[in-house]
């Protein structure tokens, strides 16, 4: 399957559609766990440059990524038992602007991120195999499968977790 981000690590085939979900939420669980693992103790000032006017420090990125969970926590419960599946649109920049993850602390942030993607695997992995094919959309975007939406988030962490770790 081809989605916007691909999936590299923890993950190796998802031929089998029964697999796929226990696939993708075993992927969260380790890439999140590799990756705190690792920066546990990054430094606050290391975290919180930017290197870029107009850029994210690792600090607003985690953060990103943080509300990106919020937002796909909704759409993983609604799907289940929702008819309505067109679903708002995230504005990234607005929410971590609002939220100011540059003045939290990067253990705090990094303890959230992982608390919180844990339950997101627990959900994907006790999720109906049938909720995979519907159909649904996000914003103005055009209409997708659940089942890309659940790859996606996952090669959508590993995405930003490699810009934090290259920065």
């Amino acid at each position: 399957m081809k989605t916007k981000y691909p999936i590299e690590r923890f993950v190796d085939s998802l031929e089998d559609p029964i697999a796929i979900l226990g696939k993708i939420a075993h992927g969260i669980r380790k890439t999140v766990e590799n990756f705190a693992d690792r920066y546990d103790t990054m430094d606050e000032v290391k975290s919180s440059h930017k290197p870029l006017p107009g850029k994210w420090s690792r600090k607003e990125i985690l953060g990103h990524l943080i509300d990106s969970a919020a937002n796909n926590h909704q759409r993983f419960v609604r799907v289940q038992y929702s008819k309505d599946t067109n679903f708002l649109p995230y504005e990234q920049k607005e929410w971590v602007n609002i939220q100011k993850y540059n003045s939290r602390t990067w253990k705090d942030l990094l303890l959230f991120w992982k608390s919180y993607n844990f339950h997101l695997a627990r959900i994907i992995d006790q999720m109906p195999a049938e909720c995979l094919q519907i159909s649904c959309t996000i914003g103005l975007g055009e209409s997708v499968t659940i089942e890309y939406v659940v790859v996606d988030y996952l090669g959508h962490i590993q995405h930003h977790l490699r810009q934090i770790e290259q920065m």
